[in-house]
């Protein structure tokens, strides 16, 4: 079927939380790989995401929108998911969710002020930007401190989420994609958690290529996502991946990120403190 051509690199280790998931994507770039007729081969998993979104052979790898808007000019996004989650009301979108232990006395964000909080990476939108920026709505949120401490980067939404759960930490801020991730696959884990509060909607990540992939390669890997929802082998992949689809994507919509950047220093607040 691909007749010898080289192989370039899937990766979606930002949405592989635990072995099933990463198992479910595993058969959906199989897929992929057969209907695009692209060669697809799976990323090491120790290769560092900012090294690999480096790289000039990708062909269908998760980047965080942030990271894409510094990068425009190096990686052309073929599509973005879709959760089946309500809250995403049928459209590419994600969120942060700030969980806390189920049983734990907090009802808003604003009473784990004072507490402690745990982000996975600097360089995660959901993880560290959008959970920044929602910090600016509140009145401290110019150079001041809302935590008394804060753990990071914890490296995984698992992390975060397992700190929250053994105590570590009083509240976490959440990719909410890897979140419903974490429900389905390691519910033991999930539902000792709670949503206290869930940021404005952003963007969902992107699965990506190299700027310098052959475009017939980027039309038929996007043609074949957008065309996953109504494909008999691909649409149960995706309601193990709790996705409903996958939809076309501007570029141009992930310059929103950059602002919230831009907003926070602007207003003295550089890190989630």
């Amino acid at each position: 079927m691909l007749h010898g051509a080289p192989m370039i690199l899937a990766d979606a280790r930002m949405y592989s939380p635990t072995p099933g998931a990463a198992a479910a994507w595993r058969d959906l770039f199989g897929w992929l790989s057969r209907a695009a007729d692209v060669p697809l081969e799976l990323v090491e998993p120790n290769a560092p995401l900012p090294e690999l979104w480096r790289r000039r052979d990708l062909g269908a790898c998760f980047i965080c929108g942030w990271q894409l808007a510094k990068r425009a000019s190096q990686l052309k996004p073929l599509a973005a998911p879709v959760m089946c989650d309500a809250h995403a009301q049928g459209r590419a979108v994600y969120w942060t969710d700030f969980v806390v232990r189920f049983g734990a006395d907090f009802r808003r964000l604003e009473d784990t002020f004072r507490h402690r909080i745990a982000f996975t990476t600097k360089h995660s939108h959901a993880g560290y930007n959008a959970a920044r920026h929602h910090l600016l709505g509140f009145p401290n949120g110019r150079g001041g401190h809302f935590y008394s401490e804060v753990a990071g980067p914890v490296g995984t939404t698992r992390a975060a989420a397992l700190a929250v759960a053994e105590g570590v930490v009083e509240v976490a801020a959440l990719d909410a994609y890897a979140h419903a991730l974490l429900r389905r696959y390691e519910p033991n884990l999930a539902l000792g958690l709670r949503v206290v509060e869930r940021s404005e909607l952003s963007t969902m990540p992107p699965l990506a290529a190299s700027a310098g992939l052959d475009p017939r390669k980027v039309t038929r890997l996007t043609d074949a996502l957008i065309g996953s929802a109504v494909d008999p082998e691909a649409r149960p992949i995706l309601s193990r991946l709790e996705l409903k689809s996958f939809a076309p994507i501007d570029p141009s919509a992930y310059e929103v990120t950059l602002a919230w950047e831009k907003e926070a220093l602007d207003r003295n607040y550089p890190e989630i403190a």
